[in-house]
């Protein structure tokens, strides 16, 4: 248990960020904003065509049109409700690539759903093209597995680990 603590809080333990890491962040908040409002044409507007999503796993959705139609009972809010945030960003020596890490929770609206609450960690590969365009998905990928919590109280703990906004150098 002590260890699972320790890695939980090394995992969301968040460092300054750099502009373009910022930049990153928001857009991750903004793509979760867009499932968290059932919006799939906002939703889209954050994929790359050849975007990968369940990417490091066997089952891996490939292209835009595929993983919306994928996520297309999640972006209708049945029966599933799922929020995320970032809390780590980082950008290498390629400026226009990046990645991001966070908490996030499902909730499992059907009246008669066990577990209700579920919690794990997300990845999100990130590109641009130059410095000016848009950051898109490239890769999402899974974190840590999902868990089932006791209650809302217990994910909206685990949610909480996370920033609201980006703690910028």
């Amino acid at each position: 248990m002590f260890a699972a603590v320790l890695l939980t809080s090394l995992l969301f333990a968040q460092a300054k960020l750099d502009p373009d890491e910022c930049a990153v962040w928001q857009r991750e908040l903004s793509f979760a904003q867009s499932v968290d409002n059932r919006d799939a044409k906002a939703f889209a507007t954050y994929l790359r065509p050849d975007t990968v999503f369940a990417a490091g796993t066997e089952n891996p959705v490939h292209g835009a049109d595929m993983v919306l139609k994928n996520w297309a009972a999640l972006l209708e809010g049945k029966p599933l409700r799922l929020r995320w945030r970032p809390n780590i960003v980082n950008i290498g020596g390629n400026r226009n690539v990046a990645i991001s890490h966070g908490p996030y929770m499902i909730e499992d609206t059907r009246p008669d759903a066990k577990p209700k609450y579920r919690v794990g960690t997300f990845t999100t590969i990130w590109g641009r093209e130059s410095a000016d365009a848009p950051w898109l998905v490239v890769f999402d990928g899974p974190g840590e597995a999902v868990r089932p919590v006791e209650d809302l109280a217990s994910a909206e703990k685990f949610m909480a680990q996370a920033p609201a906004t980006c703690a910028a150098r």
